[in-house]
């Protein structure tokens, strides 16, 4: 069967459709790559699987033939012993492989982290683009819902498939001996139970966007309802009514869409029997005749009745798990889509080495040079440019703010500066350097970057510190970052070590830290990495206004030497810098010293007097 491939093209990146052989060939590999062994279970298990029904229907001729035969009890008794050894070795045997799940949910487990690194390998605008987070959620299909995704159906499925043909092949040999004619007949009827398959399985492809849209609106409902923080909301402005509405309407969502499923499943109840009621009445019905003309003896009446029996099963089986591989396509193509996507950072290279002392350099020059950028729409066509031909130098060791409101471009051309995007126009220099002349490892490495998001992991503080395994850490090094971040005195005080465990999720000993004290901790991050570029993506942006004032100039302190780009919606935060650039729409507004923007009386200077004014009213009412 040639492989056709349909594409569809989504944004600037394909999925392909592949035939049901090429995905059988791509998770044969998958799993011989995993855990050869299972394959080789599933192939034995095949076999046995195969022999088992076959001996089944056998058994019955060979008793009713050694009685007709007047053999003696003896020889009755040995062969029936003998046959049974054999039907129970191959029962136990066969059950004895469903052992081989364990190493298969095995194969799952390493699918999921394989898909999650590669999407830290590939350009970042494709996971952060809509593209990228569908591609991802329906790739997460392949190996998430236990013995029921993707992965599983498929590799499970290919074997049945194969067993149901030998078995197949097997009984029809059985059958051809006593009317070829009967093979025929009974193949039509199976073809009309493929139909009753086919329009469950056109339902089901129908119904999937609608579940899943009903799906998340109950999720989301049952984790609001969890949600302590909307607790005085609902209870001061009487939400109880409305939000019960709300989930009233969710349930009926989902009790419509099991109703829908429900008759579908009685209508193909009802057509599965007429169809199953009319193969076996003109089957068994031919039977009767043969044995009733004398054409078939009654051990072989008992023989091709088993035939019959299992006949239809196996085809019904072959096309059923068809069907189920072309449920399983689609998250298939979604994950071997997103697998073979280009990556912009090779895997020898993922690991960012951290420079030591000897090879830490000073702050580099920075320029922004004609720079365009504008995000991706989801048809992958470019949205409204939120830069165009921007310009911009920041001297070596300077110190920067970059100040707006929001979407002004701040937290773009942070993303930038990192290189987590490209410029669709211009270019990025670092020492003269542009990103395109750098490997992506060794533009990393000259950043240490402190995002609003706090990246804290339930690992130990020696590992949230250097991101690297525990014996990878320079404890003396650490110890240094904490006590410059000025976390050391705390830590010292509580009896905390570096193999103290960060949060609660994997031990009950983790510690839990304050707003400001995780603040610090991520400076202390930055630190260690001591890279000579420190960006500050308004990571303070939960704290009051003295707090953040505190931890910006603890930054401040710490930067010497390097060049810092600090961003904020307070602007007294970053009064200290040696440059403020105040960005309106992606373009510089005003720049200067502070001073010199209060002298100027312009938009920063009215802002500055707004925010001042409000913080004022702010701290007066607090007493």
């Amino acid at each position: 069967m040639k492989n056709r491939k349909q594409e569809r093209q989504t944004g600037d990146y394909r999925v392909v459709r592949h035939s049901i052989p090429s995905n059988i060939l791509f998770w044969m590999k998958t799993y011989w790559k995993w855990e050869p062994g299972v394959v080789l279970l599933a192939v034995l298990k095949m076999i046995l699987g195969t022999l088992v029904p076959l001996v089944g229907i056998f058994l019955p001729k060979l008793v009713l033939d050694l009685l007709a035969g007047n053999v003696t009890a003896a020889v009755l008794i040995r062969t029936l012993a003998l046959w049974g050894i054999l039907v129970t070795a191959l029962y136990g045997v066969n059950n004895g492989l469903n052992g081989k799940y364990f190493a298969q949910n095995m194969v799952r487990f390493f699918l999921i982290p394989e898909l999650y690194l590669k999407s830290l390998r590939v350009s970042y605008e494709i996971p952060e683009s809509e593209w990228g987070k569908k591609a991802y959620h329906e790739a997460l299909e392949v190996a998430s819902g236990g013995d029921w995704c993707a992965g599983t159906r498929s590799f499970d499925g290919t074997f049945e498939i194969l067993q149901n043909i030998l078995c197949f092949l097997l009984y029809s040999t059985v059958l051809g001996v006593l009317n070829p004619w009967i093979i025929l007949v009974l193949t039509i009827l199976s073809l009309l139970n493929v139909l009753v398959i086919e329009k469950g399985l056109h339902f089901q492809d129908q119904m999937r966007e609608r579940e899943a849209q009903h799906n998340r609106h109950w999720n989301y409902i049952l984790s609001a309802m969890g949600n302590m923080t909307a607790a005085k909301d609902v209870r001061i402005f009487g939400m109880n009514t409305w939000l019960g509405g709300i989930r009233d309407g969710a349930i009926h969502e989902m009790e419509e869409d099991k109703r829908a499923y429900q008759r579908l499943n009685n209508w193909q109840h009802v057509m599965n029997c007429l169809i199953g009621l009319v193969r076996d009445v003109a089957a068994y019905g031919y039977l009767i005749y043969s044995v009733a003309a004398g054409n078939i003896g009654v051990s072989d009446f008992v023989l091709y009745f088993g035939a019959v029996t299992g006949f239809s099963g196996f085809v019904t089986g072959i096309l059923y798990q068809i069907g189920g591989l072309k449920a399983a396509r689609n998250a298939t193509d979604y994950f071997r889509a997103y697998m073979a996507l280009p990556e912009e950072v090779p895997e020898e290279e993922f690991t960012c080495r951290l420079p030591a002392a000897k090879e830490r350099r000073q702050g580099p020059g920075i320029v922004f040079e004609d720079v365009s950028f504008a995000y991706k729409k989801e048809d992958g066509t470019p949205g409204e440019k939120i830069l165009e031909h921007f310009n911009l130098t920041i001297a070596p060791g300077e110190k920067l703010a970059l100040v707006g409101a929001n979407g002004a471009g701040k937290t773009t051309l942070v993303k930038l500066l990192c290189g987590l995007y490209r410029p669709d126009e211009g270019r990025i220099l670092v020492d003269g350097r542009s990103r395109e002349e750098m490997k992506p490892a060794e533009w990393y490495q000259l950043l240490s970057v402190v995002f609003q998001e706090q990246l804290s992991l339930p690992i130990t503080i020696a590992e949230n510190l250097s991101l690297q395994c525990r014996e990878e850490t320079d404890e003396k090094r650490a110890w240094e970052a904490l006590e410059k971040a000025g976390l050391s005195e705390t830590f010292e005080r509580k009896k905390l070590t570096l193999d103290t465990f960060m949060t609660k999720t994997i031990s009950q000993r983790g510690i839990e830290l304050s707003g400001g004290q995780q603040q610090k901790l991520m400076l202390a991050r930055a630190l260690y990495k001591d890279a000579p570029m420190l960006v500050l993506d308004e990571p303070t942006a939960a704290l009051d206004p003295i707090a953040e004032s505190e931890v910006y100039e603890s930054y401040l302190e710490h930067s010497r030497g390097k060049t810092a780009i600090f961003i904020s919606h307070r602007l007294a935060s970053t009064r200290f810098s040696d440059r403020i650039i105040l960005l309106e729409q992606g373009r510089i507004l005003e720049e200067g010293t502070h001073e010199q923007l209060m002298e100027r009386q312009g938009a920063y200077a009215q802002m500055y007097q707004v925010q001042s004014s409000y913080y004022e009213k702010e701290h007066a009412n607090s007493f």
